[in-house]
């Protein structure tokens, strides 16, 4: 599902937002309306990990995931 996301350009320093699904990807790119630079944004410092703890009658089960805790504006780089 598309959520709306707010970026901040590295060419013009304007924020900007646009409708993006996060998935498991590392980086994520988008392009400036205002000058149409294309930015990327890297995911993995948002990243944290949760531990999931299910208890059942005979055993306990834990798991670990990924979750993203996004900032309110995703600065974003000029690519490589």
């Amino acid at each position: 599902m598309e959520d709306r996301f707010t970026f901040k350009c590295w060419n013009c320093n304007k924020d900007y937002t646009l409708f993006r699904e996060i998935t498991d990807q590392q980086e994520l790119i988008v392009a400036c309306p205002y000058c149409n630079a294309e930015g990327v944004v890297d995911l993995n410092p948002y990243r944290k990990t949760v531990m999931t703890v299910v208890r059942s009658v005979e055993a306990k089960e834990q798991s670990r995931g990924q979750e993203l805790d996004l900032s309110e504006v995703l600065p974003t780089r000029k690519p490589d």
